[in-house]
Parts: structure tokens; sequence; C-alpha cells
């Protein structure tokens, strides 16, 4: 899988002026589309979303199931530009932006061709698998930023022959990591295959690709230390959440997972562009310097089809396995028959069509209860009106952080927000100022369900429920009905502890 080289190569010529140009408005271009995009659309926060824009309330060097990168950026772009669902998102889209100039630059340097740069731009541009990603602040986007970036320097520093790269991959896998764990695929895989070669195994005599495992665990220090400070939360959920590799039911159960993932694999790439792209995965590439990417990409699909036959792998894990196939697939669009190279922009026509049915389904008459993203819609107004009956309260609860983060970023007022369910996961709640410290104060209580869980009952003088406030989308559809009810003079009682991660 790799096979370093020591026969340097030349590089292409310095970025022409017109490209830089087009570069530089895409770069400006972009965010600004996607700020239409969310307005037109209506797109509220995702809980993910909103889970990290609770964290960035609270600094700290990590949190219980991500490290701080989010949080921190979030926190900047807030205070810069204020409170908005914009504000929080700003720092995604110009990721997504560096995404695409990473993309280019990887593509025009290993194919000699600008032309594949640009292929390799419209790719990350219209794969359905990517944009929606970037629409969104959440982790995923600077995985891939990392991964482009971290993959882009591996290849320099095995067939360029620029130790300085080791430095940059090691940089490169720190912040990554600072954002998802899941950016140590790429060390990993790439070492295993190092380790199996003589040419590798000498390579990791040197000094600098020590040197890059330093400055990546430098980088990725605060996460350690507040991680080995506090039980290591962030790897008990890591194990409960994505490495578990063995559940009850075997793989009878799990057949359908399986499916459901090879399936969403295939719609989330674009139909056209997956024959494409798995095309590729089956023909390795002659020169050992493009069988780099093809090597890294199918070691880490094959790791998430293993997990899929036995647990259940979200759509969005295996996302940077096709970085690396995009990059070889751009330089190969040039080389094809007029017909196949049709039949290419065609997919990235379609994957672009699907774009915009998945955001604005009731243009094409989808009914907003089914239709993609409709967890970002309905919440503000929603939100809004069960704040107005409640008032006046002090704090807030709600059965999850699921709901924590939304309630919380929508209330008018900034009040604390406690999950007291039962039978509840493990969140970066469990860390902070517990409901304890609200005695004698009267709080509410919202869920997406008409139940009030007993032990409120126990924990204040009296609940009393409050009228159902339905999310209405802009079509008429109910997409879904937020229950409350308001508690007086709250008296502590044993709370039950989370029971996973």
């Amino acid at each position: 899988m790799v096979e370093p080289s020591y026969a340097g190569a030349v590089d292409v010529a310095p970025i022409a002026s017109r490209d830089i140009a087009l570069l530089a408005g895409l770069i400006v271009a972009l965010p600004i589309l996607r700020f239409y995009i969310a307005e037109a659309g209506g797109f509220d926060l995702h809980f993910d979303e909103a889970q990290y824009w609770e964290w960035s309330q609270q600094l700290d060097w990590s949190y219980y199931s991500k490290g701080p990168l989010v949080a921190w950026l979030m926190a900047a772009s807030t205070a810069l530009f204020g409170h908005g669902e914009w504000q929080v998102r700003l720092f995604a889209w110009l990721a997504y932006d560096l995404f695409l100039l990473l993309l280019f630059g990887f593509a025009r340097q290993l194919w000699q061709s600008r032309r594949a740069g640009w292929w390799a731009v419209a790719l990350g541009l219209t794969t359905p698998l990517y944009f929606p990603l970037g629409q969104v602040m959440t982790t995923d986007v600077f995985l891939f930023v990392c991964w482009t970036w971290g993959l882009w320097a591996a290849w320099r520093a095995l067939y360029r022959r620029q130790d300085s790269a080791w430095y940059e991959l090691g940089a490169a896998v720190g912040i990554g990591g600072l954002a998802k764990f899941s950016i140590g695929l790429l060390p990993f895989f790439l070492g295993v295959g190092l380790v199996l070669t003589p040419a590798g195994r000498h390579m990791l005599g040197r000094r600098p690709p020590w040197g890059g495992v330093s400055l990546a665990l430098l980088v990725l220090s605060p996460v350690l230390l507040w991680n080995a400070a506090h039980g290591w939360p962030m790897f008990h959920h890591e194990q409960s959440h994505v490495l578990n590799v063995a559940e009850e039911g075997g793989w009878e159960e799990n057949a359908s997972d399986l499916l459901e993932f090879l399936g969403g694999q295939w719609l989330a790439l674009s139909p056209l562009v997956a024959v494409a792209l798995f095309r590729a995965l089956v023909r390795p590439p002659r020169p050992a310097e493009r069988r780099l990417l093809w090597g890294l990409s199918l070691a880490v699909l094959v790791f998430f089809l293993a997990k899929a036959t036995v647990s259940k792998v979200q759509l969005n894990w295996p996302a940077p396995a096709y970085i690396g196939l995009l990059v070889l697939f751009a330089g190969r669009i040039d080389g094809l028959t007029d017909r196949w190279r049709g039949l290419a922009a065609a997919g990235m026509a379609s994957s672009v069509l699907l774009l915009v049915v998945a955001f604005f389904p009731m243009c094409f008459g989808l009914a907003s209860t089914k239709a993609p993203f409709k967890d970002l819609r309905g919440w503000r107004e929603s939100v809004a009106t069960v704040a107005q009956q409640a008032r006046p309260v002090q704090f807030l609860m709600v059965p999850s952080y699921h709901l924590a983060g939304g309630v919380a970023f929508y209330w008018p007022e900034r009040l604390s927000v406690y999950p007291v369910a039962e039978n509840r996961r493990f969140s970066q709640h469990d860390f902070w100022p517990g409901i304890g410290r609200e005695m004698g104060r009267d709080g509410v209580y919202v869920t997406t369900n008409d139940h009030l869980p007993p032990r409120l009952l126990q924990a204040f003088a009296g609940c009393q429920p409050l009228p159902p406030v339905p999310a209405v989308a802009r079509d008429g559809g109910v997409l879904r009905t937020l229950y409350s009810w308001r508690c007086e003079s709250y008296r502590p009682i044993d709370w039950p502890t989370p029971v996973h991660y």
C-alpha cells in the first residue's frame, strides 16, 4: 500500500493568475450562497450544532465526546458577530472553502494538471456526501480539511522527499483530532503500510516522521490532559458509540444496517459518481504515488464495512475515505472517452439536482414532514412560543442532551438547561453544575412527547402543563410538537446517573 519513492519529480508551474482569481471568487461566493440556502430553506440549528453552541458558552480544553475546536471557533464567531445561526456556522463555511482549495492543490500537483484540480473542486462541490456537511457547524467539515491536508502532506513526504511535510502531517492530525478523533485512522493505516514495506521501515528510522508524531501529540495535549483529569470520558464514548464491534444479535439482526449503509453510501456519492469511484477502487493505479491514495481509501472503507456487518455505521463516518478517490478520479476524467466524460458530468449535474431537492423539498411537491433535513426546521418559533407561555422561569429542563442545546439557543433569555430523564445518555452536562443549585426556583420542562417524568413531581411543589406547541412547516405540515410543564419551587432529590455513554 505504501512504497516510498526517492525519485524526485518536477512539480507543476506556479498557479496561474486566472486560477487564483477564480478560486478567490469561489471562496467569497460560496459562504454567501450557503447563507441564502440556510435562509431560503428555513434551516434552524441541528441538535449537534446546538450542543456545540452550549459547549462554546462554557469553554474548556476538551469535551466528553469531541475535542474543543468547534466550540472554540463558535465562541469566536459569536463573540465577533453576535447570536444567530449564520454566526454559529461561519467557520464551517470558511472551512469548506479551505477543503476545496486543498483538493485543487493536491489534484493539480498529483496529476501535473490544472484541469485535474478544477475537476476535484467540481467533485467536492457536487458530491452530496460533502456539501451538506459543510452547510452546518459540526466536526465533519474540519475532519475533511485536516484529512485532505494530512493525505497531501503524507504524499509529499513519501514521494517528494519533503521532510517538512511530516510536520504538516502531524499538525493536520493534531488539529483534526481537536475536532474528531477518527482522523487517527489516517496515521494508523499509513503507519501500517510503512511497517509492511522495507522502504517504509527505512523511512520510519529517520527523525522527521517521529517529529510529526511529536507535533501531533503536542497539539492534542489539551484533549489528552483534560481526559486524563476527568476519567477518559471521550474514550469511553468512542468505545461505546463508535468502536464496538460485537453487539448482541449477530449478523442476522445487523443485515438491514449493512444494506442501509451500502445504499446510503451509493446515494450520498450520487449513483453515477459512485460508479466511477468504486471503479477506481477496484482497479489500483500503477504509479506507487497514486497507489497511496487508493490503498488508504480502501483500508478505511474496509474498516467501516467490517463494522457495518456487526453494528450500525452512520452515513458520514466513511466520508474521509472517498477524498483520495475523488483526487484520483479528478485526474482521470480528461482521459475518458467523450461518452464517459459526459456521464461523469451528468453525474455531477444529478448530484446538484439531488441537493436542490433535499434543501428545498417543498418546491418539488415533497411533504415537509417526509423531507430531508426536517429536523433543522421549526425550532425558533416553537421554542419562542413555549417561552412566552412559561414566563417567568429561572431554568430549563429536558429529557436528553439532544434537545438541550436547541431549547437553550432559541430561548429568549440565556438560562441553564438540565437533562433530567431517567436512562439518559452521558453528556457534557454531567461535568457542569447540576440542578441542585436551583433550589426554590421555578423551571420549565420541555419535551417532544407528552410524558412528564414522575421524578419531576417529587422534585417540585407542583408542575402545571402548558398548551402543546406544534412546529409547523411552511407547507402546513407538523414537524414535531413541543410539550411543556411549568414547575414551581425546586427541592433537591436523588437523580439517577447516566446509564451509558
